[in-house]
């Protein structure tokens, strides 16, 4: 049992490390397409047609501040964000979120690895 215990102990720590904060342009463009553009990628979270890679994780969203969201087609567009998650990197998937906030758009501009990223298509 103290063995199982220990062996318990030492893996929930690998858990918490699969977590990664990821913060950039949260740009939905058009209906249902969502991505997170970082200085790593372009992060898939949901493809039209398809949804969300994890329905689950739309719950765990931020709630998005019209005062910092740039409208690019009518409703939609990007903020910035960071998101706390769970990525396929060799596909550039979010594969679940686990929770996030919205940052001011000048966070966003001021950070050089993803200035030149914005998503202004």
């Amino acid at each position: 049992m103290r063995r199982a215990l220990s062996v318990l102990l030492l893996l929930l720590p690998l858990s918490a490390i699969s977590v990664e904060k990821r913060c950039g342009w949260l740009e939905n463009p058009t209906p249902a397409n969502l991505w997170l553009i970082d200085s790593e990628s372009e992060w898939t979270l949901s493809i039209q047609g398809k949804g969300f890679i994890n329905e689950d994780s739309i719950e765990k969203m931020p709630t998005i501040d019209d005062n910092e969201f740039v409208r690019t087609n009518g409703n939609y567009g990007f903020s910035c964000v960071c998101l706390n998650v769970k990525t396929n990197k060799q596909r550039s998937e979010i594969l679940e979120v686990y929770g996030g906030e919205q940052l001011l758009l000048k966070k966003c501009l001021e950070d050089p690895s993803i200035y030149k990223k914005i998503p202004l298509r």
